[in-house]
């Protein structure tokens, strides 16, 4: 008889952020098991709950997806570990059920706590008990990176010997078609723009980004700003306007990949992240990085990236003009950043968690 691992599918009922990227990774990889005998498909069998949703959702090749008629919390906290009951559940990020036996999940940072000004208070008030919870109770965690780990340990005194990091995947868009379009569209020409991409949360510091760009004082160059606001989640103040910038908002996969490609810099002046994908993922598509020195980002970014102060928008400003005053770093910074970026594969990550999954199977 095979064992069954379930796993937690809310990720594809909602919109593409870094948690459901690294969630929808895991799961296409062990659908696709490039490296032929990761899972033996004739002793374990993975089924995907799914809420209710208008989404499209992927057709899969070994992964059999079980939906459900309702969603919400009702559906998460109290269908999923009844669908799940007596068999393993993997919740791949914190929106999971609390009161689950034989419970695995990842927590990706502790941002609720550390963070508390980018979340609306019932967002907040709920995530800060599911994450109490969860670390008290689940039967393994995972996490992201060493800094998430003693965050967690800090915020929610999860016992370090409890966690697990494994880094997530950040090679997805190298599968995907790039979509140059987008450049027309929002008239930005290759190597003319420098790039921003993230959530428009107040940590993820576009106003610092901005103001750098006020003192970088180049008018030959744009500054392009990809990513959708969440008001529910991220409160009413999140959106930053500017009328020196163009604003692309929400943008697919093959457009994010062409923008990559095409900037002349990626900057990413966040004062909080867990991991930090965007940077990896710019690394992957050959575009030169700068970063923030805070939270993981030097972790995930190692010596590819140049590192600036985010609370300084004048140290920012000045990191961008060393770029792009000598081609010379920037071409090393693309060299070292595709060294980089190769650590980081869904199929490594996605490896590493089906063998440490399958122990409690």
């Amino acid at each position: 008889m095979k064992k069954i691992l379930y796993v937690n599918g809310k990720f594809l009922s909602q919109a593409t952020t870094g948690v459901q990227r690294y969630a929808a990774g895991v799961v296409e990889a062990w659908d696709n098991d490039l490296d032929c005998g990761r899972i033996d498909r004739s002793a374990y069998s993975i089924r995907l709950i799914v809420p209710k949703t208008e989404r499209e959702i992927p057709q899969y090749k070994h992964i059999e997806v079980v939906f459900s008629s309702w969603g919400g919390r009702l559906w998460e906290q109290v269908e999923l570990p009844l669908r799940s009951a007596g068999d393993v559940l993997f919740s791949p990020y914190a929106a999971a059920p609390v009161f689950k036996s034989r419970h695995i999940v990842t927590i990706h940072d502790a941002g609720v706590s550390a963070t508390p000004e980018q979340y609306s208070r019932l967002f907040r008030a709920y995530y800060t008990a599911v994450y109490w919870s969860l670390g008290k109770f689940c039967t393994a965690l995972f996490t992201v990176s060493r800094f998430s780990k003693q965050e967690l340990h800090n915020y929610f005194f999860i016992p370090l010997n409890k966690m697990m990091v494994i880094p997530p995947g950040c090679d997805h868009l190298l599968n995907i078609p790039s979509s140059p379009d987008i450049l027309k569209r929002f008239s930005l020409e290759s190597g003319k723009y420098i790039l921003g991409v993230s959530s428009q949360s107040p940590v993820k510091n576009f106003a610092g980004l901005i103001q750098a760009w006020k003192f970088l004082g180049r008018p030959e160059l744009k500054l392009a700003i990809a990513g959708k606001a969440n008001s529910r989640v991220f409160g009413s103040k999140a959106s930053l306007r500017d009328e020196r910038t163009v604003w692309l908002g929400y943008v697919s996969d093959g457009e994010l990949r062409a923008l990559y490609e095409n900037a002349s810099i990626f900057v990413y002046p966040s004062f909080y992240e867990g991991f930090g994908i965007p940077p990896v993922e710019a690394m992957t598509c050959g575009c030169p990085v700068v970063v923030a020195r805070s939270s993981a980002l030097p972790e995930s970014c190692g010596d590819a990236a140049l590192y600036c102060d985010p609370s300084s928008p004048e140290d920012i400003a000045e990191k961008i003009a060393a770029l792009l005053d000598n081609s010379g770093l920037a071409q090393k910074l693309c060299a070292q950043g595709r060294l980089q970026a190769a650590r980081f594969t869904n199929q490594e990550t996605a490896s590493m968690l089906w063998f440490e999954i399958q122990k409690y199977l």
